[in-house]
């Protein structure tokens, strides 16, 4: 969703009808509510059919990788037995899902796993993906992938829990209702307990309207940045400027961090490589 900073500015009755508009397939929004670790409890014990607790959770969090692709996760949640979940919304089929998660596990399994650390020291990590179609096909709201040993069906267990939701069937389950209720995500049902709760504060309370668009707003202006990179980038290089002399000029004109110019740099020259092929 594309949302102006006109409207941003807007009253707070604009901003709360800006607020109504979104659903928790929307990874902003999703990832504002799910900071309530309430509202991040119940939503992964109803996923995951257990009853966990939340003691941690970080939004949009960003695994930078300067020599390669950087990702940004919509919600990284620990709870009390130090188990991660990382959780992942997405509205269009614009990846290779699998692949997608591939990454994510190994740049958290890098991020987690010290220098001179035992590989058993590697957290329990659940990997939950919720589309809006199932990609998969297989007429299922919930699709769980396990490793097996094909010669004996035996299963390996390395700690990684890998699922697939998706909100396009709705075959009646209370799972299914669930994540009807994530594309939906109206804030007069309260049937989804502190869920419902957190979509109630940020759709109908000043207060959460307030704090949804001003998430917005600040991802609004990291893209803003990125783009005046992007053209920093392209005038520099034309004219024959060396990537020292980039660097430079992307701390000095916007004002970052070296290690973030170099992320700007090399996320700008992945994208031309892309479009060259």
């Amino acid at each position: 969703m594309i949302i102006t900073d006109e409207k941003l500015k807007g009253s707070i009755e604009d901003k709360m009808a800006i607020a109504d508009s979104f659903n928790l397939m929307d990874d902003d929004f999703f990832a504002v509510v799910m900071r309530d670790k309430a509202a991040c409890s119940y939503t992964l014990s109803r996923l995951l059919d257990k009853k966990l607790n939340v003691i941690k959770v970080d939004t949009q969090y960003a695994i930078r990788n300067y020599n390669g692709h950087s990702v940004v996760l919509d919600a990284l949640a620990e709870d009390e037995e130090h188990k991660l979940y990382n959780i992942e919304v997405q509205v269009k089929n614009k990846d290779y899902h699998p692949k997608r998660v591939r990454y994510y596990q190994a740049s958290l399994d890098t991020l987690f796993l010290e220098k001179n650390q035992n590989y058993k020291e590697l957290p329990e990590l659940y990997l939950i993906f919720i589309s809006a179609t199932d990609w998969l096909k297989g007429g299922k709201c919930k699709y769980t992938v396990r490793r097996m040993v094909d010669e004996t069906q035996q299963e390996i267990d390395n700690g990684v829990h890998e699922y697939y939701f998706n909100a396009a069937v709705d075959d009646g389950s209370s799972l299914a209702k669930l994540l009807q209720y994530l594309k939906n995500s109206s804030a007069d049902n309260s049937s989804f307990g502190e869920l419902s709760k957190a979509v109630y504060n940020h759709k109908r309370t000043a207060k959460g309207a307030d704090s949804m668009c001003e998430a917005v707003e600040n991802y609004g202006y990291r893209k803003e940045a990125e783009g005046r990179a992007y053209e920093i980038i392209a005038l520099m290089l034309e004219t024959g400027a060396d990537d020292e002399a980039i660097i430079a000029r992307l701390m000095s004109r916007l004002e970052v961090s070296k290690e973030r110019a170099i992320e700007y740099y090399n996320a700008y020259k992945k994208q031309e490589g892309k479009a060259e092929k």
